[in-house]
Order: C-alpha cells, then sequence, then structure tokens
C-alpha cells in the first residue's frame, strides 16, 4: 500500500475528530450557568449541608449574631477551592455574579443584605494605616479574619474585572469592595446621591488620611457602576454586577 496515500486519506478524518472532540467534548469545563458542568460543579457548590449536628458549633450559632454568621458563610464560599477552580473555567465577571448569587441566597434573597455581604465578602484591605495628628500612623482592622483566611479569600478574588484592568495577581480585586459598598448604599438609601457623596468622601479620606492612599479615579468608575447598579436593582430585582461593571460611566 502507497503509505503517502495512506497518510492522505487519514488526515482528513483525524482533523474532523478533533474538531468535534473540541466542540463538542468538554469533560472538565463548567457550563457557566445554572446548570452542572459535566463533572458535576455548580455554583452551588455548598448548598446542601452535609456536616453532621454539632452541639458546641449549635451554641456558637446561638450565640453569634446573624450578620457575622452570614459573613462567615460568604467568605468560606469564595475562599473554597472550587470557586477558584470555576473563576478559572467561567473568567472573572462571572465570578462576580456567583459571589452576589451566593450572597443573596446567605440573605434570603433580601438584596440590600445581599449587597452588604458581597462587600464584606470582597473586602481586599485587611487593615489600613490613618495617618492621625500627633500619634502618627495607626493601625485600623478591616476584616477580623485570620491571616491565612484572609490571604485564600483574597487570592480567590476576581480581579481581571476590566479590559484595563493591571496585570498582576492583585489587578483591580479592591474595585469589588467600592463596587458593592456604593451598591449597598444607593439600594438602601434609594438616592444615588448619597452613594456618590459617601464614594467621593471615602476618596478624599483616602487620599488625606490613609498611609499610601490616593484619590483614585478608577476607584470612582467602580463607586459610580456600584451606585447605577443598586439604584437600577430597585426596580430591576434580577440584575447582576457584570452588566454594570461593562458600563461606560461618566466619573464626576
Amino acid at each position: 500500500m502507497n503509505m503517502c496515500r495512506f497518510r492522505h486519506s487519514v488526515w482528513p478524518v483525524v482533523a474532523l475528530s478533533l474538531l468535534v472532540s473540541v466542540l463538542f467534548h468538554e469533560p472538565a469545563c463548567a457550563q457557566c450557568d445554572d446548570k452542572p458542568a459535566p463533572d458535576g460543579l455548580t455554583w452551588e457548590f455548598d448548598e446542601e449541608n452535609s456536616e453532621s449536628f454539632s452541639f458546641t458549633g449549635f451554641l456558637s450559632d446561638v450565640f453569634t449574631p446573624q450578620l457575622i454568621r452570614d459573613t462567615r458563610n460568604i467568605r468560606v464560599y469564595v475562599r473554597d477551592p472550587r470557586f477558584g477552580e470555576l473563576l478559572r473555567r467561567c473568567g472573572d465577571l462571572r465570578a462576580v455574579d456567583g459571589i452576589f448569587q451566593k450572597a443573596l441566597r446567605v440573605a434570603e434573597f433580601n438584596i440590600g443584605r445581599g449587597l452588604f455581604l458581597a462587600m464584606m465578602a470582597c473586602l481586599e484591605h485587611q487593615n489600613v494605616q490613618v495617618d492621625m495628628p500627633v500619634v502618627g500612623a495607626v493601625g485600623l482592622p478591616l476584616t477580623f479574619e485570620e491571616d491565612s483566611l484572609f490571604k485564600a479569600r483574597t487570592a480567590n478574588l476576581p480581579s481581571r474585572i476590566y479590559e484595563d484592568s493591571p496585570a498582576g495577581v492583585h489587578g483591580d480585586r479592591d474595585k469589588l469592595q467600592h463596587f458593592f459598598g456604593s451598591a449597598y448604599i444607593a439600594y438602601v438609601s434609594e438616592m444615588p446621591e448619597i452613594a456618590r457623596a459617601t464614594g467621593n468622601f471615602i476618596e478624599w479620606g483616602e487620599a488625606k488620611m490613609i498611609v499610601g492612599g490616593a484619590d483614585d479615579v478608577r476607584d470612582r468608575r467602580a463607586n459610580k457602576q456600584g451606585e447605577t447598579f443598586g439604584h437600577d436593582l430597585l426596580y430591576v430585582k434580577t440584575l447582576l454586577p457584570s452588566d454594570y461593571l461593562t458600563l461606560p460611566v461618566r466619573v464626576e
């Protein structure tokens, strides 16, 4: 048999097989929506509580305020390796939506509480140094997490949320706290002007009082997008953060 003719006849079949494999065979790829991936992983990966009853845990829950328990819950979700895998498969913007949707479930679909929990999930600073008159820099804790838990959670935070996000591991993950914080204020106050004034005041305070802080136009962009998101949630309850993180805004 002529080997050249054999090779020429086989290559189209091989090429077709590879194309079919790429298009239709995704053994480890998440669907990136509400359906499970072929390996069973979904954004609701921890919804079924399989832990056995613990009397000590029960007492701890009884005497721990609900908001603290909810904050702990959403942070556990973000630092879970499965969330990190979903972020890798589906992208940063889809992961931001995942955080918000999980926060809503934890908050029993109370939107204001869900926005607050999303902000707490995305806090990117463990503490800040405040420049105080006379005494100098004073450390102010923000998250009250153990170092290892803080590092694991922030390592899983989406960071490539804008087309102009800086390269590197940190990227724009600090913008999420601005986005959800402004959204929360705009939603609960029902006045986007209050969210805007609060965001502007925080930026001014960062530049004036926080060691190494600056009034960042990119922070203001995230504030404005969050402000619009929170205000619009008053009227349409099914909106997602990704719709607004890609929204062009005019920064004042």
